[in-house]
């Protein structure tokens, strides 16, 4: 193979490190999925593909001192198709791990040693067209050795840069993770055909390029028309200590911000997983109560008349259908990250007829930020509906600075109330923000005042028997023996209690230190790469 004077060595390492990193940003994806969101699983997939990437530079180097130029061409134009083909093949590769394993008891391994191995394969493939893009880019004989260096090295940063601003702000707004899959892998194999063009070369390798563009071209058909298999296979299944019951995942939604899938139970209210761990139910029955409704109910109590309500975190929007009944309420202030919910609360009906109330006003993105943007005492009502302690960013929520700046857009005599999922140090943390705050359940309420006193009030049962979501009331006469257990002392306990229960001093969490999802949190469990699948 002959290589041509205008060889692009530059635009090829463009391509190698957007190709390179945009398959990261992939793999982050379907790992931090598997891993329940846990820092720990971002930070293994990150370590393994930085070792792929080392390996491969070092195999690149050897090439570049054993081979010439005719060989080298080959070489890149054959491990830019090979690492396209890895990319392309992912994600069928592991499902077929995934669905053949489910029967032995390694199954709850097997997928993150694929998941892990196919991210170390790609970035190791790729890696060794780096040094060869160096060595064809750099002319000795010119003298510009430095020149030629810095500019295919700027290339490769570019696009390392442009990698995952494709995938995460283009091919994710509208693609599922499997389809991102076949279109980075397919554009993998163009760029290959590209570099072909500039070279003189023999049939065999175009050929082989060949296939790959057949290939590519119908995974990507293949992907487009499927329902979303890869996350399906991947999803843990909601546990039940019926073992005849058996769950199904009915829809799975992506969006960049995230993946939602939700799982049919006409027992006991649909289930929701945001992040691959479980974020709420769709029962809005207080009698059934299978989601601890009861956490949402006793606000109307304790903060009677609400007019301004905010929410952070809509999930499948039960919590918002309850809240929208509360007497006195005028305005509702919903948060939401995540898009991907609508979708998923277009579903059911009451749920959805709620978002169309006039009084319910959405607001897609972050809650911090949404937060500064709105003048001090505004709410007399925040609630929280927050995720597990333990996931990657959950800090953010549960912070000192957080609750401070919070607590400042409470009008005076207003209420908070947060899910603290069983993290002692969340209720503490709220303890150093607000005078009063008690736990009730798992429930976080703070307060400037001792609301626990509210629950004995002779009005209390009366407040809940007004809550009217939709103009149908959620109580009969028939349950005030209902009413006052949610309205019983035995839900709260109080800091001091919990101490003594943990057996070692709790802390603050602060938007440096970040316990509950490091130094406190969840350790990735083998079972975490496939419990219930």
């Amino acid at each position: 193979m002959r290589i041509s004077e205008g060889f692009p060595a530059k635009s090829a390492s463009l391509a190698i490190g957007l190709l390179s990193l945009g398959a990261e940003t992939l793999w982050v994806r379907i790992f931090s999925f598997m891993g329940r969101s846990t820092p720990l699983a971002v930070s293994i997939i990150l370590g393994t593909y930085l070792l792929g990437i080392a390996f491969g530079a070092v195999l690149g180097g050897r090439l570049c001192r054993h081979q010439d130029e005719k060989k080298l061409a080959v070489s890149l134009i054959a491990s830019l198709l090979v690492g396209s083909i890895i990319v392309l093949a992912s994600p069928l590769m592991l499902v077929t791990v995934t669905k053949s394993t489910t029967s032995h008891s390694y199954s709850i391994i097997l997928p993150a040693v694929a998941a892990l191995s196919l991210a170390f394969l790609s970035s190791f493939v790729f890696s060794i067209c780096f040094p060869i893009c160096h060595h064809l880019g750099t002319k000795l004989a010119s003298g510009n050795v430095g020149k030629g260096m810095s500019r295919v090295y700027a290339a490769n940063i570019a696009g390392s840069v442009i990698g995952p601003l494709l995938v995460n702000f283009v091919i994710l707004q509208f693609a599922t993770t499997e389809l991102a899959f076949a279109i980075l892998g397919i554009l993998g194999v163009a760029v290959g055909m590209l570099l072909l063009g500039f070279a003189e070369s023999r049939k065999p390798l175009k050929f082989a390029a060949a296939t790959c563009v057949l290939l590519a071209v119908a995974s990507v058909f293949a992907m487009a028309r499927s329902d979303n298999w890869l996350i399906r296979s991947l999803a843990s299944k909601p546990y039940d200590p019926d073992p005849s019951r058996v769950f199904d995942v009915s829809r799975v939604v992506e969006t960049r911000q995230g993946i939602i899938v939700s799982y049919r139970d006409d027992k006991s209210g649909d289930i929701i997983y945001g992040g691959n761990v479980y974020d709420g139910r769709t029962n809005l029955d207080p009698r059934l109560n299978s989601n601890n409704i009861n956490r949402v109910l006793v606000l109307a109590a304790l903060r009677p008349n609400p007019k301004r309500v905010l929410v952070i975190g809509l999930s499948i929007g039960s919590w918002n259908y309850l809240l929208s009944g509360f007497p006195g309420v005028e305005q509702i202030d919903v948060v939401e990250i995540n898009p991907g919910y609508l979708q998923l609360i277009a579903e059911y009906p009451k749920q959805s007829e709620v978002m169309n109330d006039p009084r319910v006003r959405l607001h897609i993105g972050d809650g911090r930020r949404f937060l500064r943007k709105i003048p001090e005492g505004t709410y007399d009502l925040v609630v929280m509906n927050t995720s597990f302690h333990w996931r990657a960013y959950a800090s953010m929520l549960l912070s000192k600075e957080f609750l401070t700046l919070a607590r400042s857009r409470m009008a005076p005599g207003g209420l908070l109330a947060f899910n603290t999922t069983g993290s002692r140090d969340a209720l503490y943390t709220a303890a150093s923000v607000f005078p009063h705050a008690y736990l009730y359940d798992n429930f976080a309420i703070c307060a400037d005042s001792d609301w626990r006193a509210a629950l004995e009030k002779p009005e209390a049962v009366r407040e809940l028997m007004m809550v009217s979501p939709a103009k149908a009331a959620l109580f009969s006469n028939d349950d005030s023996e209902i009413i006052k257990g949610f309205l019983s002392r035995s839900h709260t306990a109080d800091v001091p209690g919990l101490a003594a229960k943990i057996g070692r001093p709790l802390e603050v969490i602060t938007d440096r230190n970040l316990i509950t999802e490091h130094k406190y949190g969840r350790p990735l469990k083998p079972t975490d790469m496939g419990e219930g699948r």
